[in-house]
């Protein structure tokens, strides 16, 4: 199996970076997998066979390293890898260059942030009341953090409001998610000893690792059902 890589350094943090790639290459690509540090996606069409292309992100004293990698299937891996390796190499400076561009670009993006509970193997979600819109959806709790207030001290105030519990903030796990209007969402690890209740909301549900496909997702958690499953499974990673 041939493959071509590029790696460009990116003055962002790398869960922001992740998230710029993963906007990026969603519009052309289908995302197989997600965690904090590598995402990967399908290339569609037929121009390679069972085409993968991958992002990886990892921190450094200057910033995020980003590696690009394409890999495919090939009968002939040396005299194919010859013959591609320029408009691959083309492909990868792109999504690279995008990426950097994006990720300086959302640096200071406003951020909503989600809270991941997990108790007994199962993950806290609540369906959507309104707007009318997404009535019926399902997320992880969460909101906007306000202006002069920590990423944590959002995840508090919103559980407090949305659930009526006191949660104790943990790490960042996965990565950023470009939201609408250039806001990005960050999901939180948290733990309470208290019962949540529908506050705000129209339910509140505990989820198994088995039944997280069985409810409609907000378009953005949808994203990040690979990082819930890990932390369920108690594989999470911790956001870089």
């Amino acid at each position: 199996m041939p493959a071509l890589r590029t790696t460009a350094l990116i003055e962002a943090p790398a869960r922001t970076v992740a998230g710029a790639w993963i906007e990026l290459v969603s519009k052309r690509a289908h995302l197989v997998s997600v965690s904090a540090g590598k995402i990967a996606a399908v290339l569609p069409g037929r121009t390679f066979r069972a085409a993968r292309l991958t992002g990886t992100c990892a921190s450094t004293a200057a910033g995020t390293l980003l590696t690009c990698e394409l890999s495919w299937l090939s009968p002939n891996a040396f005299v194919d890898g010859i013959a591609v390796r320029r408009p691959v190499l083309s492909l990868l400076g792109s999504v690279a260059e995008g990426t950097r561009a994006r990720a300086v670009e959302l640096a200071d993006a406003p951020v909503i942030v989600g809270t991941a509970i997990v108790r007994d193997g199962r993950i806290l979600a609540q369906q959507r009341a309104f707007p009318e819109e997404v009535a019926g959806m399902w997320e992880l709790p969460g909101g906007r953090v306000e202006p002069g207030e920590t990423d944590e001290e959002a995840v508090r105030r919103e559980c407090q409001e949305e659930l009526g519990i006191e949660v104790s903030p943990g790490a960042a796990i996965g990565p950023d998610v470009v939201l609408p209007g250039g806001k990005l969402l960050r999901i939180y690890q948290a733990s309470t000893d208290s019962d949540p209740v529908a506050v705000e909301h129209e339910a509140v549900r505990w989820l198994s690792r088995d039944e997280l496909d069985d409810v409609e997702w907000l378009p953005a958690d949808r994203i990040l059902l690979p990082v819930f499953r890990a932390l369920v499974d108690g594989q999470a990673h911790e956001g870089t």
